[in-house]
């Protein structure tokens, strides 16, 4: 009968503390994910002087989608054709608004450039505040919120095809 080689038990119990951490880790991974995170409540005047709020589209059971974006981002730019050809598919299901992140983007400087692109989606000034409020870091962010009030995704600063914002879109309104 072979002895136990005690020798090796240091290395056991440093494989052990990795299996245990690595599961905790995972449980760990798995409580972030199913932490609901309560979306902020805002109100906005776009460009076009129509008044959209989170508060207001939820009880008429709209699911909001915003687009936080910036005159001069060109991520955002390959963005917008994309929102502009999906949106009328689903404006009368949910909310979307695109709000300017760049204080100097003032109302004139996003009603021209709405023009310009041919925005079919509601788009405000530079209000870095609402940003600020919804953790959101950088531009070309695209945030779903859905009918409970919940954030329901995060996009950040990436390019969204026509299709990836309409599985986006009906994740939502579903």
């Amino acid at each position: 009968m072979k002895k136990f080689p005690f020798r090796f038990i240091p290395l056991y119990v440093v494989i052990l503390f990795f299996i245990s951490a690595c599961g905790n880790e995972k449980a760990e991974n798995q409580n972030a994910s199913a932490v609901i995170e309560q979306a902020p409540d805002f109100e906005v005047t776009t460009v076009s002087g129509e008044t959209i709020s989170l508060e207001e589209s939820l009880n008429n059971d709209k699911p909001v989608v915003i687009y936080f974006t910036a005159s001069w981002c060109p991520v955002c730019a390959q963005n917008w054709p994309s929102l502009s050809e999906v949106y009328p598919e689903y404006e009368d299901r949910l909310t979307l608004v695109a709000i300017g992140i760049d204080p100097t983007d003032d109302e004139q400087t996003m009603r021209s450039l709405a023009e310009e692109k041919g925005f079919t989606f509601p788009v405000t000034r530079g209000i870095p505040q609402i940003m600020l409020d919804y953790g959101v870091k950088s531009q070309a962010t695209t945030v779903g919120v859905n009918k409970d009030g919940n954030i329901a995704f995060r996009k950040n600063k990436m390019v969204i095809s026509a299709d990836e914002y309409r599985e986006l879109f009906d994740g939502l309104v579903q």
